[in-house]
């Protein structure tokens, strides 16, 4: 008789999900949406794994979330949600969810091989980001003015690239890096 041992160790943290579509509340109406994926069990265990690989990660132990950016989008984990911004359809919306879940369960095998981080990050301050904005309000990134250019910039609905003028400041886009964004 040969006998299979199965151990809990190997299984994904994330089996089953369902995915929604919604607009963003701050953008009723628009042509992007956010992918809400609705998980079968709590993977919150597997958060400070997660913020140990991902090194720009805001994460919040107390409050159960991590939150980082990958591709321009926004991706937030909660203890049975998965949401991810700025998609344009339910293919695009499955496509996206998936690579975030493979590259979860991914991190869960590889639990054994990291130390985990549970050090509260947090985002980047309005102000810290706007004194390093142009500060011109010219409009060119489609939104009125540079704190409002900031604040999409914390939100994750733009990225740095989208200012014309920040576009040309190297040194400006380094130190919005190192902020995260």
């Amino acid at each position: 008789m040969v006998e299979e041992v199965f151990s809990l160790q190997d299984q994904p943290i994330i089996e089953e999900f369902n995915i929604e579509l919604c607009n963003p509340a701050c953008h009723k109406g628009a042509s992007v949406w956010s992918a809400i994926a609705r998980l079968s069990r709590d993977v919150s265990e597997v958060m400070p794994y997660l913020n140990a690989v991902r090194e720009k990660a805001v994460y919040d132990q107390e409050n159960d979330y991590l939150i980082w950016k990958e591709g321009g989008r926004k991706y937030a984990l909660r203890p049975q949600e998965l949401a991810v911004s700025l998609i344009l359809d339910r293919e695009q919306a499955t496509e996206l969810v998936e690579k975030a879940v493979a590259e979860i369960n991914r991190v869960w095998e590889r639990r054994t091989e990291i130390t985990p981080d549970h050090s509260r990050r947090t985002p980047p301050r309005l102000l810290d980001i706007l004194k390093l904005l142009p500060r011109t309000n010219c409009g060119a990134c489609g939104v009125q003015s540079c704190m409002a250019f900031a604040a999409e910039l914390v939100e994750g609905t733009l990225s740095p690239e989208d200012c014309p003028p920040l576009a040309e400041d190297a040194e400006a886009l380094a130190r919005l890096e190192d902020l995260g964004l």
